[in-house]
């Protein structure tokens, strides 16, 4: 059968019906001629399509061929649509348009991202995906307003108010971000193009090879000079780092199988605090000038030069120690924050930390910021020619671990033994498998040849005579500061800032609508409270009094209670400082006690001798149980 003819006949046939009207009759003998060259008397299928390509001829007087032949029409002409308009785009992108590949590897990546999350246009888009963002506990002043109370009877009859955190992770709005794909958005006069793209990339350092998930930021523009896109990331990383020189961020090495991934995978943020002020930190102001004057020295844009004309590795060390609680962490926070530098801190006693990942670390720092390294003297740091096992620390200890080894001795029978031996013959097996880091790979990594520069290394101890004398060799650590407990005098000095002014009486009451009490089950209601704390105050931290709770007697009484000037202010501190035993009790032990009557300071100096009496007692007896707090 002519193929060719038999359509042209059709098709004939087809355009005469159209003109004049008719039935769709031929039409109708030309698809039961195809019908047996497609094999369609054996098909339901087929024989279906002609029985509906029948039903809409004749009832609907439309041609299905030609619907049909419009339709492929279509469907070719967007297929060459699609394939033009792709080789003029990329005709385009390749000779009038620039670009900038972004890797989610890098930091920038987060810069970028967090950029796009407030913009309006991006906002709006139609293809987003959310982010779950948590909040620290300093950035949540701004939610003040959607606290919630809770309602607990008291003993006495009356209710008291407490602040209710149940609705706390609800009321968080989650972030929206461009999704994987194409978009566009203005920035200055000019548009961009962001296309976001995931790819398999595959990670032969992991213990049987596997495929990751990798995502490409590419952003274009217009023009064959990529400056624009240049200012437009040096724009974001400076609004990402905007209010950097009023925080301190502290991070972290990240899990084992993050750090495979290496770049900005190698760390991760763990927090971002606000700057600690120096005068916080007690410590005698001289070895404060001390270490400050030595740190900006060092940080000094001219003193890699002068370090590398002489041949001295540009790296700067310092040994922070004295008993617990006396400040030696907090000094590293407030030097961090003076320079605006970051910190980063590595427990030594992470299990999953090898050598090698220790080294990874150093080299993976930036220019300029703190490593901290605390506790140094726990870290089990020893030399690989030294008995593991440390000598006890008295003869009471000695004569008790002896006794302990003859009594094992004598149980040569494992079946005889107690839950204690059993537990000792754990620990003592769980040590000598323990694969950590040890005294050479730390000291390869400080000041190795290929070790970082520019880092400032702070280590902490308790017990610095612990120490090995090559870990604190000069050139390793350059500077030693010692703390010691609090005297009388750093004792007024910290009585007077906790309760100097903040700019705002904290017994003022603060306005707002409190809704009625709703009962729950556990005897206790639920308080919901739109401008519970609405109205604005200069004090830097959030009172949280309400109206209610308070009657008019019990107001006018605290009012009272908080009234005193600078003047009374320093001489209740003198007073309380005279009190303080020199050298008895860390800063962090009278903070503690402060902390506990922080709105009350004549209360806390009538309590000073009855607490420092208990302390003492405490530790003569060497408990750790506080009897009076």
């Amino acid at each position: 059968m002519d193929f060719s003819t038999l359509l042209r006949g059709n098709f004939t046939a087809m355009a005469e019906n159209m003109t004049r009207g008719k039935s769709y009759t031929g039409n109708t003998k030309m698809m039961e001629s195809l019908l047996p060259m497609l094999g369609g008397q054996f098909n339901p299928v087929f024989r279906s399509l002609l029985l509906l390509y029948q039903m809409i001829g004749s009832n609907l007087g439309i041609d299905p061929t030609l619907v049909l032949t419009l339709v492929g029409f279509f469907w070719a002409a967007n297929r060459v649509a699609r394939q033009v308009y792709g080789a003029v785009f990329r005709l385009i992108q390749e000779n009038f348009m620039s670009s900038i590949h972004i890797t989610s590897t890098d930091e920038i990546y987060t810069h970028m991202m967090k950029w796009l999350a407030l913009q309006p246009l991006m906002a709006s888009s139609r293809s987003l995906t959310a982010e779950t963002v948590s909040k620290t506990a300093w950035e949540e002043e701004e939610e003040l307003e959607a606290l919630q109370t809770r309602t607990i009877a008291g003993s006495g009859g009356g209710n008291t108010e407490y602040l209710n955190f149940s609705n706390q992770e609800a009321k968080a709005p989650p972030r929206y971000v461009p999704a994987v794909g194409v978009h566009g958005f203005w920035f200055r006069g000019r548009y961009f193009r962001l296309q976001r793209k995931l790819q398999n990339v595959f990670d032969g350092e992991a213990n049987y090879g596997t495929f990751r998930k990798e995502e490409d930021l590419i952003v274009s523009c217009f023009g064959r000079s990529p400056a624009p896109i240049k200012q437009l990331l040096l724009f974001v990383k400076e609004f990402y780092y905007q209010d950097h020189y009023a925080r301190t961020t502290i991070k972290r090495p990240s899990p084992a199988p993050m750090r495979r991934y290496g770049g900005r995978y190698n760390w991760s943020q763990v927090a971002n605090r606000p700057v600690r002020p120096m005068r916080t930190v007690v410590l005698d102001p001289k070895q404060k000038g001390q270490v400050l004057a030595d740190m900006n020295e060092y940080l000094h844009p001219a003193t890699p030069r002068w370090y590398a004309n002489r041949g001295i590795p540009l790296r700067r060390g310092y040994l922070f120690y004295g008993p617990p609680g006396t400040g030696k962490t907090s000094l590293s926070f407030a030097l961090a924050g003076v320079f605006g530098l970051d910190i980063f801190v590595i427990s030594l006693l992470e299990p999953t930390l090898t050598e090698e990942d220790l080294g990874t670390l150093f080299n993976s720092l930036p220019r300029r910021c703190v490593v901290l390294l605390e506790d140094i003297d726990t870290a089990g740091l020893s030399r690989a020619d030294e008995e593991p096992e440390a000598a006890p620390s008295d003869g009471k200890d000695s004569a008790k671990s002896d006794g302990d080894k003859e009594e094992r001795g004598k149980k040569t029978n494992k079946d005889d033994w107690k839950v204690s031996d059993l537990a000792r013959a754990l620990k003592k097996e769980a040590k000598d498998d323990k694969k950590g880091i040890s005294l050479s790979g730390l000291l390869n990594a400080i000041d190795g040849v290929a070790s970082q520069e520019g880092r400032i290394l702070v280590m902490t101890t308790n017990k610095p005579e612990s120490l090995d004398e090559a870990l604190i060799r000069p050139g390793r650590v350059d500077l030693q500061v010692g703390f010691t407990n609090a005297t009388p005098a750093q004792a007024t000095e910290l009585f007077q800032r906790m309760y100097e002014a903040d700019g705002a009486s904290p017994a003022k009451r603060i306005d707002g609508h409190v809704a009625p009490p709703i009962t729950v089950n556990d005897g206790t209601s639920s308080t919901s409270s739109s401008s519970f704390l609405s109205a604005s105050t200069a004090s830097p931290t959030k009172s949280f009094y309400a109206d209610k709770p308070l009657s008019a007697e019990l107001a006018a009484e605290a009012e009272k209670k908080h009234q005193f000037d600078s003047e009374e202010l320093r001489r209740i501190a003198a007073e309380f400082g005279a009190l303080i035993p020199d050298g008895l009790f860390s800063p962090a032990e009278i903070q503690g006690f402060l902390l506990k009557r922080k709105k009350d300071p004549r209360r806390a100096l009538k309590e000073t001798a009855e607490w420092v009496e208990g302390m003492r007692l405490q530790k003569e007896n060497r408990t750790k149980v506080l009897k009076v707090q």
